[in-house]
This record gives structure tokens, C-alpha cells and sequence, in this order.
């Protein structure tokens, strides 16, 4: 007969709780606490968590829910601290989405904070992470390298560098870097682009939460994508089904779109508004219509 194994036999978990266990103790403290779970493979390692946390007598809850928030069980993150694990975040996509979808909640939930964890991580996504994926290995093999990858950051934090200081940063001669940004550029890898300062023409953010039917938000989304002020919009499930992200100057603002752009929408059952500093190396534009 085979010996049923303990989820604590299984090396993987014994090196997540090893390595993390103690910083995840920390980030709870003496608040409640609720992990959740990405479909399929995090249950191993928020269920280790669980079982864990709960020997050292926290108040702790867990739960599951796809990347985009469906079938999250709200009641569970209700009032607590919130940890979304998952085994891998190899593009960074799955902590974007399901954070978008948790910080959507954030509100009506009274949700304390939010933070993610992977056993491997794309660099500098997860807040806890056991392992990281090289630079390198995020992009399939042929398409980008370590170069190309310094070359993008150099450009990143000033589009005007020249291809001679670029050269004298990779160790490159300055056509090798030439043909490599031509060739990014091609590709449609890289792209150069102008970028306004937005914190000289807004003072804040505007986050709209808002219910209605499914007619109503394709309507509202048709309405709302030209506007260089609406900055991101996130489909979600349940109650909210669309979040509206806005940049503006002050509290009038905010009421004055609210009533010009999206109550004259018919079928719009409830707006709600939290206010924010603006967002950290914010992207001029352009409107993400998450699905």
C-alpha cells in the first residue's frame, strides 16, 4: 500500500515555507489574514501557508479565484489582509491581472492590503518570491538577449541617449548598437516615443467603480476611450464591472466628468469614487482595456 505523503514532505513547499515563511508571518502580524490562490498550481503552496499560519494560531483564510478575480470567494478576503499566491509568474501577467482585480475590491471589501508571492518570479513583479527567472529566459530565445535588454533600459530612462553613450554603457561599438536598435525596432520589440510630464498638468487620480449592464459598459468604453484623461479602464465581475482610472487636477474635476461623461449613459446603476496620488512611472496614455 502506498504511504500517503504530508504536503510538507514535498521539497518545493519545504523550500517556499523555508525561504518565505517568516517575511509572509511578518506581513500579516496581528492582522487577519486571507490567501488566495491562482487556478490551478498555487494550492500547493497557499495551502502549506494555510496550514501553517494556522499552527501559529493566525487568524487566517483561504480561498481560490482566477487571474482576472472570477470566482473569488469575497467574504473570505473581507476585512484582512490579502496574499495572492501562485507557483510561477513567468510574464508578470498573472500578478497584474489578479492584483488589478483584488485592488478593484479594495473598497468595498475594506481589503487592509494586497500583496503576491510565487515560488519563481519574473524580476521585480512579486512581492515574495523563492526563485527568479534571468532577464534572458522571459523572452523566447532568438527574439531578445541580455544586450538588447540594457539597450532598452538605457532608452527607458532617456529616449535622447545617443548611440555612442549607449555603446560606452553595453561595451559595444556604436553601429552594433545601431543594427540592434534598428533591428528592435522592426520587430516591433522596442518603440521610441514622446512622453508628457503628467504630474505639470494633473494633481491626482480618480478611481470610478461603477455598475451597470453589460450594454451599458460597452457603451461607456466606446464613450470613454478618447479621453487622454481616462488612463485605464478594467473590466471585472460581480458587483463593480467596470473601473474607470482618470487623471485630474482637482475635486471638480472629478464631478464634472463624472456628470458629463457617464451619467448621461443610460442603464448606469451605481458610481463610486476613491481618490489617489498619481501613479508611479505612469505611461502618457494609453488607454488598457483589460478583458
Amino acid at each position: 500500500m502506498p504511504i500517503q505523503k504530508s504536503i510538507f514532505d514535498f521539497e518545493p513547499v519545504q523550500t517556499f515555507l523555508k525561504v518565505l515563511g517568516k517575511d509572509i508571518e511578518q506581513y500579516f502580524g496581528a492582522e487577519k489574514g486571507a490567501l488566495v490562490y491562482l487556478k490551478p498550481d498555487g494550492v500547493w503552496y497557499a495551502e502549506a501557508l494555510y496550514q501553517w499560519l494556522k499552527g501559529k494560531k493566525k487568524d487566517i483564510t483561504i480561498s481560490s479565484m482566477e487571474d482576472d478575480g472570477t470566482d473569488l470567494e469575497e467574504g473570505k478576503v473581507r476585512d484582512r489582509k490579502v496574499l495572492i499566491v501562485v507557483n510561477e509568474s513567468f510574464t508578470g501577467k498573472a500578478h497584474k491581472r489578479s492584483t488589478e482585480a483584488m485592488r478593484a475590491r479594495k473598497g468595498h471589501l475594506n481589503i487592509k492590503a494586497i500583496k503576491f508571492a510565487a515560488y519563481r518570479d519574473r524580476p521585480g513583479t512579486a512581492d515574495f518570491a523563492v526563485d527568479q527567472y534571468s532577464a534572458e529566459m522571459i523572452w523566447r530565445k532568438g527574439d531578445i538577449d541580455a544586450l538588447d535588454l540594457k539597450i532598452i533600459k538605457l532608452l527607458e530612462q532617456d529616449g535622447r541617449s545617443s548611440l555612442s553613450s549607449i555603446a560606452g554603457k553595453t561595451n559595444l561599438s556604436s553601429v552594433a548598437v545601431k543594427n540592434r536598435v534598428e533591428r528592435l525596432l522592426g520587430r516591433k520589440i522596442l518603440k521610441v516615443q514622446g512622453a508628457l510630464n503628467m504630474d505639470r498638468f494633473y494633481s491626482f487620480v480618480a478611481h470610478l467603480h461603477i455598475e451597470a449592464d453589460d450594454e451599458a459598459i460597452h457603451n461607456l468604453i466606446e464613450r470613454l476611450e478618447k479621453f487622454q484623461e481616462v488612463y485605464q479602464m478594467v473590466r471585472m465581475v460581480g458587483g463593480v464591472k467596470l473601473l474607470v482610472c482618470i487623471l485630474v487636477q482637482n475635486l471638480e474635476n472629478v464631478d464634472e466628468f463624472i456628470e458629463r461623461e457617464i451619467r448621461p449613459v443610460s442603464r448606469v446603476k451605481d458610481i463610486r469614487v476613491e481618490i489617489g496620488e498619481l501613479p508611479v512611472d505612469l505611461q502618457p496614455k494609453l488607454l488598457r482595456v483589460l478583458e
